[in-house]
């Protein structure tokens, strides 16, 4: 084996570049000027505006090249805080990307990675090659035959059209395809489609935990099924809701106040293995 590592001539074989792009995830609160109603919730994923060629001026997910003697995993918690000063504690891979003109630069692969956060508890803002980070609100819905996902930042928008072979399953990730783009880098609108219909699929398949990343330490019932319902696009009966997190969830001893309001009742998140 030794000889043979030797002579090896690895010449013969073309080689990727190797990417990691994070989807981060976050719910907030919708402004109201009426402090009686209740603030409604909005999905948000963070991007970064680019700074350099190519699609320089378009925004993207954040992300970067894998450095010499570094993991994919490594290399994504480095990308996420040198580009929009997140430190994330778990990322989940979500689907490696390998279309071979995916990057107009050379062959690309990239590992795309999902987490959600509680939005709030961060301080975001460009760095590196990023020229600003920022939070955009997130809609993926059908039109007609083709789906279409929007993303905007008070006056700032982009947008994508995608086909989905819809003979098979939505979640069968490999059916998409990405149509036309308006100021998304790469085939980003691709993988931010993908991460958005894995998502809505883990809650309608029981992990209602995933939920709670969402959210802050200590919550109310109603802000919870505000969570479920912003990612799935859909009202629940309070009920079912309710009886699908009390294995989840345990009481607190305090309560919320709000002006315009009763006191409600505080939850947290039940550690440990749920039934």
């Amino acid at each position: 084996e030794k000889i043979f590592l030797e002579k090896y001539d690895d010449r013969k074989y073309d080689k990727p570049s190797v990417t990691a792009d994070i989807n981060i995830f976050s719910v907030f609160d919708e402004e109201t000027d009426n402090y009686r109603k209740l603030s409604s919730k909005k999905l948000k994923i963070l991007l970064i505006k680019r700074g350099q060629y190519p699609f320089k001026d378009m925004y993207a997910l954040p992300g970067g090249f894998v450095k010499r003697k570094e993991t994919i995993d490594q290399a994504a918690f480095r990308e996420l805080k040198e580009e929009t000063n997140i430190e994330c504690d778990f990322l989940q891979q979500l689907r490696t990307f390998s279309e071979p003109d995916r990057d107009p630069r050379r062959w690309v692969i990239t590992c795309a990675y999902m987490a959600l956060i509680d939005g709030k508890k961060y301080s975001v803002m460009g760095g590196d090659d990023a020229k600003e980070a920022l939070w955009f609100e997130v809609s993926l819905n059908m039109q007609g035959e083709d789906w279409k996902l929007e993303l905007w930042h008070d006056e700032k928008k982009a947008e994508a059209v995608l086909k989905c072979d819809m003979k098979s399953s939505v979640s069968e990730f490999s059916n998409w395809r990405l149509v036309s783009s308006s100021n998304i880098a790469f085939d980003h609108a691709l993988i931010i489609t993908t991460a958005i219909i894995k998502l809505r699929k883990l809650v309608e398949n029981g992990n209602t935990d995933i939920v709670f990343k969402l959210l802050p330490d200590y919550f109310t019932l109603t802000e919870a099924q505000q969570v479920y319902e912003v990612i799935l696009g859909k009202k629940i009966y309070s009920q079912v809701f309710r009886r699908q997190i009390k294995d989840y969830v345990e009481e607190t001893q305090q309560y919320a106040q709000s002006a315009g309001h009763r006191p409600s009742k505080l939850y947290r998140f039940k550690q440990g293995e749920h039934e």
